[in-house]
């Protein structure tokens, strides 16, 4: 697309507030909860029973620093395709069309307020729930607890009834890295990626290598279109339409009584001469063979 900003100021603001929030950038919301996350799973890299136990040979606190580096890499790569995203969409040259941005204009209000409700959200939901290192800035953890009587027996099994505390230089440490770590995802993607340098589909240069198998998504649906989809329609048409459908239902059981009766109603009409004479010896010689029965009997 490209230049849809100048057509759709509203959801920019509003795509840069979920783009914001879901890299994890202070003080949007999904800062607070992400860093919860990440620093649940650090916490529970000692003194837990996930720490302790083992998985196929491996102890389970390297386990839990690896779904931490994980969490981690997951944060860096959202802020690269979400900053994309904004770019390619909403900055840049418009790629649409001439005729085409006559169209382009802000969603009606009926999608466009819950949008700008979620906005709101996403800049001041997360203060209700603010980590205990950052207890000066407001209340603290105010939906801690809300999920305990759910979860809250089997979460302090797993701590070995201890709620997991991390130490405030610790604490400090990670939720450095993690902004940090969204941030340079922002930033490079900023850096690597040139919008005015795109062009419109139609005018690209075709793919190849690996950029062609992710254009055609893998031929997944090919894939499964010569797997599973061809040989289910070449067995339908092959054996349920030629021989079950059109063979057996129509050919025998339609056709077929409709053949049946025509044989009989045949054979009946073939009896049905019009000739009184030929009725009359019919009748002589079955009233013959009756007699002729109860006498032999």
């Amino acid at each position: 697309m490209g230049g849809l900003r100048r057509f759709m100021p509203v959801t920019w603001v509003l795509m840069w507030i979920a783009t914001l929030a879901i890299s994890g950038i202070p003080p949007f919301a999904g800062f607070f909860s992400k860093d919860e996350i990440l620093g649940a799973v650090f916490a529970r890299t000692s003194d837990s029973t996930l720490a302790s136990a083992h998985w196929l040979g491996i102890p389970g606190d390297w386990l839990l620093y690896a779904v931490y580096v994980i969490g981690l890499a997951g944060a860096f790569l959202t802020a690269i395709y979400m900053t994309r995203l904004m770019l390619y969409t909403f900055h840049g040259p418009s790629r649409t069309g001439t005729r085409e941005e006559q169209h382009l204009h802000e969603t009606s209000a009926v999608m466009l307020w819950p949008l700008i409700v979620l906005g709101v959200l996403s800049v001041v939901g997360g203060w209700l729930n603010i980590p205990e290192f950052l207890h000066s800035l407001g209340p603290v953890g105010l939906l801690d607890r809300w999920l305990d009587p759910v979860v809250g027996a089997a979460s302090l099994r797993v701590t070995n009834g201890v709620v997991p505390e991390i130490a405030p230089s610790t604490e400090y440490a990670l939720v450095g890295l993690a902004v940090l770590i969204a941030i340079g995802g922002i930033v490079l993607a900023v850096v690597l990626l040139k919008p005015a340098k795109l062009v419109p589909k139609a005018k690209a240069p075709p793919e190849h290598g690996l950029g062609l198998v992710l254009a055609n998504k893998y031929y997944v649906d090919e894939a499964v279109d010569l797997g599973v989809v061809t040989p289910i329609v070449d067995g339908s048409r092959g054996l349920l339409l030629r021989v079950i459908d059109n063979g057996i239902i129509d050919g025998l059981f339609v056709n077929g009584s409709a053949w049946l009766t025509k044989g009989f109603a045949w054979m009946g009409s073939q009896l049905q001469s019009g000739q009184v004479g030929t009725y009359a010896w019919a009748i002589v010689i079955g009233v013959l063979a009756v007699l002729g029965a109860f006498t032999l009997r």
